[in-house]
């Protein structure tokens, strides 16, 4: 019995033992529990703090990603690379001697010997490179440098016989600075001409250029890529008005004057010895002392309204321009300058939302330097006096996004030039000018002064199709065929008005690494 007792006695301390020791681990358990939601409690004010703290200037606009796919990050500055790997296949039917820009102005007539053999070329000029940086030095302050270069420069070490080695040349470089709570935004550097067509807004960078293969474009699509100053403002989100100063340049009729001699009958005259149009650089002034620099006391003056109403599911760009530019010379010691005016106009629609697109294109001026013919700018009378050339162009193109890959254009344009000119007795001066001489124009190999027949009009019309083959992962692979017709029609002079054709035929195959 005493036995039977102890045995309990033992056993009830042995259960309050346990009992004891489960209440140490409960209570540990709860200190341990107050830790965690004390650390919680302080993780979520951390948070709101962190909240509430506003970030550091610099990164204030970027986006919640560090850096998009496709994109180069570094201290705040997001790169952005761009452009193409190119093939272009040429063929014309008449000989330009030309790459992959058909220059319209020089097919020639029948006099020359290359009227009467074609011309077939390789060319990857066209390939381009291009990067993008920007950034954000406050909330409302964005910064943009762009950069962009091609393989079309031409230096006279530049070869198509052995090593083909075409230079890099600069397209584009300019700083934008965009004011987003004042509307404003400035361009500082080289970028297309402010009168260029663009699909959207004020787009320093971007041109609504025809989509085709040749590289002058098409006849009517009037652009030039040169340094200068830009400002434009947001007047509300559907209508922008801009203004620019650009560099100045004055394609003159005739080439340099001559530094000899004295006033003589000829086929186009004989400028007098006094008068000046444009310099050529000495060795050592940073300019290709084969190329003339035009005389020009002010820039180029432009002024341009955007619209961009808001149409449902279509997309409406229209925009108007005028431009300011002053001509010049000197002539028996003293300056003269000739202002003039030029004004167009370029319309981006979508006929058929991401179906059928429609371009327009028309400009009426002073304006041959930006035209794609090209048209000089001026003549010179033999007294000095400035002919100014007025043109007048237009172009029309439609686009059928055929398939998502599939694109199909044709486009129909042309140039005409206004004949200028001024005699002196039986002397002919300027550019259209009917007692110039013409009369070997339709025959082979007849002396040069026999044929001057100038440009007076050039109409094209051109189709194709681009295909994009492959496009994932590695890039964009591009491949396109094109067809145009041209012709050159020249003012009529002594013994008729030449006119010639060119039929062009060019592919092209394109990489899009990026």
């Amino acid at each position: 019995m005493l036995g039977l007792l102890a045995a309990c006695s033992g056993q009830a301390r042995a259960d309050d033992n346990v009992t004891t020791e489960i209440q140490a681990l409960k209570t540990k358990l709860k200190e341990l529990q107050q830790k965690v939601d004390s650390e919680a409690r302080k993780t979520r004010q951390v948070e709101v703090q962190a909240k509430a703290m506003p970030m550091p200037g610099t990164y204030k606009a970027l986006p919640v990603e560090a850096c998009a796919g496709g994109k180069i990050c570094y201290k705040g500055v997001t790169l952005t690379f761009g452009g193409w790997v190119d093939l272009t296949g040429i063929y014309r039917s008449r000989n330009i001697a030309s790459d992959t820009g058909s220059v319209y102005n020089f097919i020639p007539y029948q006099q020359s010997h290359n009227f009467y053999f074609p011309e077939t070329r390789f060319s990857a000029r066209q390939s381009r490179f291009s990067v993008l940086a920007e950034g954000n030095a406050d909330a409302d302050t964005h910064l943009a440098g762009y950069g962009e270069i091609d393989f079309e420069g031409a230096a006279q070490t530049a070869s198509s016989v052995a090593t083909n080695s075409f230079n890099p040349r600069m397209r584009q470089l300019s700083l934008e600075l965009d004011r987003t709570d004042l509307g404003l935004h400035f361009l500082a550097g080289q970028s297309w001409s402010l009168n260029a067509p663009t699909k959207t807004g004020i787009d320093p960078r971007g041109v609504d250029a025809p989509g085709v293969i040749d590289f002058e474009s098409v006849p009517g699509f009037l652009a030039a890529r040169q340094p200068g100053l830009r400002v434009w403002k947001d007047l509300g989100p559907e209508f922008k008005l801009a203004a620019s100063v650009e560099n100045p340049q004055t394609a003159f009729f005739g080439g340099n004057t001559p530094t000899v001699g004295t006033p003589a009958a000829g086929p186009q005259g004989v400028l007098n010895p006094n008068l000046q149009v444009n310099l050529t650089g000495p060795g050592g002034s940073f300019f290709n002392n084969l190329n003339n620099v035009s005389l020009n006391q002010v820039p180029d003056v432009t002024v341009k309204a955007a619209w961009d109403p808001r149409l449902g599911p279509y997309k409406l760009h229209v925009e108007a321009w005028a431009l300011y530019r002053q001509l010049f010379d000197r002539f028996n010691g003293a300056n003269h300058g000739y202002d003039t005016g030029s004004f167009g106009g370029h319309v981006f629609a979508e006929l058929i939302p991401k179906t059928l697109d429609l371009q327009l294109y028309g400009a009426h001026g002073v304006l041959g330097r930006f035209t794609a013919t090209p048209f000089p700018d001026a003549a010179v009378a033999q007294d000095g006096t400035v002919l100014p050339l007025t043109i007048t162009a237009a172009a029309v193109g439609l686009i059928w996004h055929a398939t998502p890959s599939l694109d199909v254009y044709s486009y129909a344009g042309l140039e005409k030039a206004k004949a200028s000119f001024a005699n002196v007795g039986i002397t002919p001066f300027g550019y259209g000018n009917p007692l110039y001489n013409n009369t070997g124009c339709f025959t082979e190999n007849t002396p040069a002064a026999t044929c001057n027949g100038n440009t007076r009009e050039v109409r094209q019309i051109t189709a194709g199709i681009y295909d994009t083959i492959y496009q994932g992962n590695y890039g964009t692979l591009k491949a396109g065929v094109q067809y145009s017709y041209t012709q050159r029609f020249a003012f009529a002079g002594v013994g008729g008005a030449p006119k010639t054709d060119d039929n062009i035929v060019m592919t092209q195959i394109r990489y899009y690494p990026f």
